[in-house]
């Protein structure tokens, strides 16, 4: 897939989205009360957040498929993008279940020796971690079901983004997030201001429209090659 493909596949898929957006927000002018009008944002808000995480999700998956696709080596990407690749073979090393095949019947429980078998394998596959293959796992993006900002900075580092890129308008991400949440759960029935709403609108617009110039800047640039960052 060329960047122009990829261009206007993250450009088609943000437009959908702020366009269902304005389309719900059009809807506010056929309403009479100010009282209607801010429950019907409090609907919207809703919505809001949904392709709020839906798009972020999305624009880093584009970026890991994209890459994956390069067929790259280990060697020669950046080192988030290594650690992603590699993830797998860390999560092996972790494992307190895993045991030596050699001795997982004579001694199962010797905690000391499964240790020292996971390092020897481990130092064992590193022979071969500079040529392998980047694959990052499909799980590797993940938004856990709230797109808290500590969330969101974590998935900015995972793939080698400024991870404090949204720093200054966090407390609105927050925001967006708490009223999703206890709307959701039917703890908020109080209806959202056109001030406060405009003020989350603009926030979740500004993150969508960065996310998709970084990722895509990065892309055209190749920044997750290592001699390129």
């Amino acid at each position: 897939m060329t960047i122009e493909d990829l261009w206007t596949e993250i450009e088609a898929e943000q437009t959908w989205r702020t366009d269902e957006i304005r389309f719900l927000q059009n809807q506010l002018s056929t309403l009479q009360s100010e009282n209607d009008k801010d429950q019907f944002r409090r609907a919207v808000i809703l919505m809001l957040y949904a392709h709020f995480e839906g798009f972020c999700k999305f624009a880093f998956n584009l970026y890991v498929t994209k890459i994956n696709a390069e067929s790259l080596h280990c060697k020669d990407v950046n080192y988030a993008i290594a650690a992603g690749s590699l993830s797998e073979l860390f999560k092996a090393l972790r494992n307190p279940d895993s045991k030596s095949d050699i001795f997982r019947n004579a001694l199962p429980s010797d905690v000391k020796l499964h240790i020292y078998a996971r390092n020897r394998d481990f130092i064992e596959a590193s022979q071969d971690f500079e040529n392998k293959i980047v694959s990052i796992p499909d799980d590797y993006v993940d938004t856990e079901s709230n797109l808290k900002p500590i969330v969101l900075r974590k998935n900015l580092y995972k793939l080698g983004f400024p991870h404090d890129l949204f720093e200054s308008i966090e407390g609105l991400i927050n925001q967006l997030l708490n009223f999703r949440n206890k709307i959701a759960h039917g703890e908020m029935k109080s209806g959202i201001t056109e001030v406060k709403y405009e003020e989350l609108r603009s926030a979740t617009f500004q993150i969508m429209n960065e996310i998709k110039s970084r990722v895509m800047n990065a892309l055209t640039e190749k920044h997750y090659l290592r001699n390129v960052s």
